[in-house]
């Protein structure tokens, strides 16, 4: 949900906005190039035939060192010191004590990828054709990645600082394609209470910053600082989501039953409008922009045209009409034409298209609403209709839309002519749901007229 402010608990329940992925297979080449199953296989495949083990199920000691030596997991700062890492290995403890051994074997033995038994451990049976299968290194790595997203907090607690990194997730699947999110946004804090007074450090934005560097371990994030010049420490830090962490986000919102699409599923201009009506305005143009690369403005125009005839698709006109506006200034001659092609629904959407484009010059404006004034009204109250029917009382009511049933009431010879395909349901809500009985009855007799001959 792309927001400068927090996402509410509510909000992260929303449909997500429609993404891309890579291929699986080169999901899988970065999964296991990611640090945490790269040395986890790499102890799996080391441990082979068999390794003997504690009860603990962890090797002895000189075990311990060769699979150091092997599989290089050196502490970090002496994988380019001979002499120091010598010194380090010579000085091994008991198994236990040996983190960098540790956490990749105990990984590897929660993922499967070492069985134990009978005071030994080996490699999984079918080890290395499961290790050529891209959904097969996926699940793996899902699970070390959700496993890290939940180490200090549940990730789907809607609650407080729990919810403080599914949030950050949730905001980083959301933004555009290669886009550097300030900390910052994530946390909340881009907008900041003008009357408040920060002193010291954002314990928020330490504890986000914190989980996001944990989680680069796994491929899925990374973290930056924006601007250059070592050593400054004002800097603010920025994240984004690689391609293979998007793919992890989205497995946890599909496991909670949040929707999240991928846009190469949405390719037909329909599914798109119907999967953007649940999205906030940032999401809707982030997923819009990804789809329009892929055609010219023109057919995307055409594409959304097709797709908005008929009745009871009036949120589809209405998605349609608002991601297009993004784009009018290159469609301002193909709108004019669609003007003119007589179906009222592409007359409609061109015209509510037109009116807010900005580009139009006074006589413009009053020539479109003169003569497909009714189209556009009949659209906008189209959209409000709601199974209780609720929005459309609050739009007949607000004070900025006061009226606006006017334009349609005033001449029903011209709806006959129209034929838009949702007048009737239209005008019969209006006559359920007006708060003036005279407008009300006004509007029933439109349609009592309307179903005569003419």
């Amino acid at each position: 949900m792309p927001s400068d402010e927090p996402a509410s608990p509510d909000s992260l329940r929303l449909p997500a906005r429609p993404v891309s992925l890579p291929p699986p297979e080169d999901l899988a080449l970065a999964a296991l190039a990611s640090p945490p199953l790269r040395d986890a296989l790499g102890l799996a495949r080391w441990c082979g035939p068999a390794t003997p083990v504690c009860p603990r199920g962890l090797p002895g000691t000189a075990d311990v060192r060769d699979a150091v030596r092997e599989c290089g997991l050196w502490p970090r700062g002496l994988e380019d010191h001979p002499r120091r890492r010598r010194r380090w290995l010579e000085g091994l403890g008991p198994a236990p004590d040996v983190e960098e051994f540790v956490r990749p074997w105990r990984t590897a033995v929660r993922l499967g990828l070492v069985e134990l038994g009978a005071g030994n451990a080996h490699p999984a049976r079918r080890l290395e054709e499961h290790a050529r299968s891209p959904d097969r290194i996926l699940a793996w790595w899902s699970q070390v990645f959700e496993d890290g997203v939940g180490q200090d907090q549940d990730p789907l607690s809607p609650a407080g600082a729990d919810a403080l990194l599914p949030r950050a997730l949730r905001l980083l699947y959301e933004a555009p394609d290669g886009a550097r999110t300030p900390l910052e946004a994530l946390t909340g804090a881009g907008r900041p209470d003008p009357g408040a007074v920060r002193e010291g450090p954002d314990p928020a934005a330490d504890r986000l910053l914190r989980s996001l560097w944990r989680l680069t371990g796994t491929g899925a994030v990374v973290v930056g600082r924006h601007g250059s010049g070592a050593g400054d420490g004002s800097r603010p830090f920025w994240a984004r989501l690689t391609g293979l962490g998007r793919f992890g986000v989205r497995r946890i919102l599909l496991a909670v039953g949040v929707s999240a699409p991928l846009a190469e599923d949405l390719a037909g201009a329909g599914e798109l409008l119907d999967a953007l009506g649940a999205l906030t305005p940032e999401g809707r143009l982030c997923s819009f922009d990804a789809w329009l690369e892929q055609r010219t403005p023109a057919l995307a125009l055409r594409e959304i045209a097709e797709a908005v005839r008929g009745p009871g698709r009036a949120q589809r006109r209405w998605t349609g009409a608002k991601v297009l506006d993004t784009t009018s200034s290159e469609l301002v001659p193909d709108l004019w034409s669609l003007l003119g092609s007589g179906e009222p629904t592409a007359v409609g959407l061109a015209a509510s298209v037109l009116l807010s484009s900005g580009m139009l010059a006074r006589h413009e404006v009053d020539r479109i609403m003169d003569r497909h004034g009714a189209l556009v009204v009949i659209d906008m109250l189209a959209a409000a209709l709601d199974p209780d029917e609720a929005n459309l009382r609050a739009f007949l009511t607000a004070e900025c839309t006061e009226g606006i049933e006017e334009l349609i009431l005033d001449d029903v010879d011209r709806l006959r002519a129209d034929r838009h395909p949702d007048t009737v349901p239209v005008l019969e809500a209006i006559g359920r749901q007006h708060p003036d009985p005279g407008v009300a009855a006004t509007a029933r007799r439109a349609v009592e007229r309307l179903a005569s001959p003419s």
